[in-house]
């Protein structure tokens, strides 16, 4: 609903705009006010719980890139790069508000911040800097006449800088403790593609505008705001895969082949052990659902093992399970990763010394974390007893690495592991309330 009143909203300024041929200088910026506002409720959410308001960057960047308007006396709006970060700055404040009025969004301030910064970037590259023989690419607007492409050009270049801006921000705000080239690497493709798309349609707006008016900014976001609900849908499927992983790593503990919460414990104590690593954010959600699965493949047996635990029974019945629960999830078709990880959990340490096997790191987390469970089942005041026939094991069976985190992280007066809430699948998935207000 919110979409349609926006483009009525727009008709009718576009109709004032051309039926009033004076300074038309506060209907554009106010419009531009109103629009980055409501597009402030489009939030896209991408990779590792960011959030992106890309509609509302892109009309932020066109109102950056933006000149001439259809009306002769409205001249240049915004004439200025000071009119533009204010009416952004106002904009997106207005945007703030309406989030947490109706999401309760507490997103990072320098992540707004950051887009803030790349759209005053962007506009001080195009009117401000004397690229031109003395003038700039804003100056050279009416110079370049029908070579038109040199404008979108320039206006490229300068959202190129402004896009590459807010990856950096947004890899400094959650990189939690990893390298920057690590996380860099791990988010710079899809948001490259998200920058991409949002500094195209602000060249649409930008061009837009000079023959269409305020009418260009809900046009030529319109393609965007598709493509927004398009991967709306793909987090839907996300959202689904984690609550399918859920639902079944709780069929163990309904049928009673483990205790209840067993493999809840097991995946937040593996997560926070991955999060000491540094582990990227994917691994971690692989990590995390390997470790909700890992022991799927009881189901198969006739009888329940006592107490589920697997390290007291022979190593053939560990593989054999494990080997079961891989195919169990390989059915899925769609989960390969995690039941490579579940088939190699059984493999002792020692094969990597001695034999240079690779064994996932995933893998040999789950295998620590899983014993140290089996053996205190939640328990803290069993832990040290657990700790010591662990370490009886070390460097044959456990990897010395992950044992030592794990003596660290149960420690006592340590933070208790926790399963994060964008990983849990009872959760509200905030894809949902964002569709249903935006359409």
């Amino acid at each position: 609903m919110s979409l349609a009143a926006l483009g009525v909203v727009f008709v009718g300024a576009a109709g004032l705009q051309e039926g009033f041929p004076r300074d038309s200088t506060p209907l554009v910026l106010g419009c531009s006010v109103f629009a980055i506002a409501l597009a402030s409720l489009l939030r896209l959410s991408l990779l590792g719980g960011r959030v992106s308001a890309a509609v509302a960057t892109a009309i932020g960047l066109g109102l950056a890139f933006a000149g001439p308007q259809p009306v002769a006396a409205a001249g240049r709006v915004p004439d200025s790069t000071w009119q533009v970060l204010i009416t952004v700055a106002l904009g997106r404040g207005v945007g703030v508000f309406l989030c947490r009025r109706f999401f309760g969004d507490r997103t990072a301030p320098l992540t707004r911040t950051g887009s803030l910064l790349a759209v005053a970037v962007a506009a001080v590259l195009y009117r401000d800097v004397p690229f031109f023989a003395g003038v700039s690419a804003m100056d050279m607007y009416g110079h370049w006449g029908r070579e038109r492409w040199c404008s979108a050009t320039a206006m490229a270049v300068a959202g190129v800088v402004a896009g590459a801006l807010m990856i950096v921000v947004s890899v400094h705000v959650h990189r939690g403790g990893r390298s920057f080239r690590a996380e860099f690497a791990e988010v710079a493709r899809i948001q490259a593609a998200v920058n991409a798309a949002v500094v195209s349609t602000a060249i649409a707006i930008a061009l837009g505008m000079s023959v269409l008016g305020v009418l260009a900014i809900p046009l030529m976001s319109a393609p965007l705001v598709l493509l927004r609900f398009a991967l709306q849908q793909q987090a839907a499927v996300v959202d689904t895969r984690r609550q399918t992983i859920a639902a079944l790593a709780q069929l163990t503990d309904i049928a009673g082949y483990t205790p209840a919460g067993h493999s809840t414990r097991v995946a937040a104590l593996c997560r926070r052990i991955g999060a000491e690593l540094h582990m990227t954010d994917r691994d971690l959600d692989e990590l995390e659902d390997a470790a909700r699965l890992h022991d799927i493949g009881q189901v198969s047996l006739i009888s329940p093992i006592p107490g589920g635990a697997t390290i007291d029974i022979a190593p053939v019945d560990q593989r054999g399970i494990a080997d079961e629960g891989a195919r169990i999830v390989r059915r899925t078709e769609v989960l390969n990763g995690v039941a490579d990880i579940i088939e190699a959990q059984v493999v002792q340490f020692r094969e990597v010394q001695e034999h240079g096997e690779a064994i996932p790191m995933s893998a040999r987390i789950i295998k620590v974390c899983n014993a140290f469970e089996d053996l205190t089942r939640g328990n803290s005041a069993l832990r040290g007893g657990a700790i010591e026939r662990l370490t009886l094991g070390i460097g044959y069976e456990y990897d010395p690495m992950v044992l030592d985190l794990l003596i660290k992280i149960t420690a006592p007066g340590a933070q208790p592991p926790a399963v994060p809430p964008q990983r849990d699948a009872q959760a509200r998935p905030h894809t949902a309330s964002d569709g249903s207000l935006a359409e």
